[in-house]
């Protein structure tokens, strides 16, 4: 009987000693553990790191510049623009139309020497962000750099003078007729991004040079759009030097590649890049731009190898 009265008391005693360490946590405990929400302090946002902020530009393969034009009215330009995106991009390619010259500039820069071929669609205007004004820049432009590496990057220019003119202002357009500013490259433009101080889009013998272009072989193959025309800009093939040569001739004078004069014509300095002309010209009645550029896009500068 003692025997059980004893367990009895123990299990009294293991009670009252369990109660009394079942005490609640003070409140400055809980306190520190949940806050009240007005006590809380706001914590100012981790601020990302500049690099991780920047993000890179939409790398396209094609981009269309549309700020100005010369030989050629920019309501032309736009429909040309929207013709040629279109059709590229159905081809599975990816085009950009931007007027603003930085934009222009950043895109170069993040897609020279990256091993793929962009090109980019000028009407005329070379975009003084990649290569300076009055011929400012003669050699290491953004432009010559692009053209200069393996990539096969390509400057394809519309209507007038290619380079003549950087994107600054100028006098009022009539026709071909403009009032010259200080600023205008004149031949220099294209004689340093070739580096070729002698190449002209001129002929010497006749200022306006017309030259009737034949469409090729080639170019009836690969553009169909392209029609015979009246050429004012044709590229003098016996002009290129150094490592320059006609890769692809799709309209000449004498309708061959064997010839003195072409348009459309796609230059190639080696194994680098390339200058392409197309429809130089401020007669545009019947020629097909947009077409006539994103066939040769797509079927040779884009096609592949």
């Amino acid at each position: 009987m003692r025997k059980y009265l004893w367990i009895a008391v123990i299990a009294l005693i293991t009670c009252a000693v369990y109660f009394t360490s079942c005490e609640r946590i003070p409140k400055e405990m809980t306190d520190t553990i949940m806050p009240d929400a007005d006590k809380v302090e706001p914590t100012e946002p981790t601020e990302m790191p500049e690099e991780m902020m920047e993000m890179p530009i939409d790398l396209v393969d094609v981009l269309i510049y549309t700020n100005r034009s010369y030989w050629i009215t920019l309501e032309d330009v736009e429909m040309a623009a929207e013709t040629t995106k279109n059709l590229v991009e159905s081809a599975g390619f990816s085009v950009e139309i931007t007027k603003n010259p930085a934009h222009v500039a950043e895109w170069m820069l993040q897609t020279t020497g990256d091993g793929n071929v962009n090109i980019i669609i000028l009407y005329g205007v070379l975009p003084d962000s990649v290569y300076g004004a009055g011929n400012s820049q003669p050699d290491g432009s953004i432009a010559e750099n692009w053209i200069e590496t393996t990539d096969g990057d390509t400057i394809l220019n519309h209507a007038d003078y290619i380079a003549w003119n950087s994107d600054f202002e100028v006098g009022e357009v009539t026709g071909i007729v403009r009032t010259e500013d200080v600023g205008v490259n004149q031949e220099g433009g294209l004689q340093n991004l070739m580096d070729n101080p002698t190449i002209s889009l001129r002929d010497n013998r006749d200022i306006m040079s017309p030259k009737t272009m034949v469409v090729t072989s080639d170019g009836m193959a690969l553009a169909p759009s392209l029609v015979d025309f009246v050429s004012y800009r044709s590229v003098q093939l016996d002009q290129l030097q150094g490592e320059w040569f006609a890769e692809k001739v799709f309209a000449s004078d004498t309708g061959t590649d064997e010839a003195a004069c072409a348009d459309p014509v796609i230059l190639r300095d080696g194994d680098r890049g390339r200058i392409t002309i197309i429809h130089g010209t401020f007669e545009h009645i019947g020629l097909l731009n947009g077409d006539v550029a994103a066939e040769i896009i797509i079927n040779y500068l884009l096609a592949p190898p």
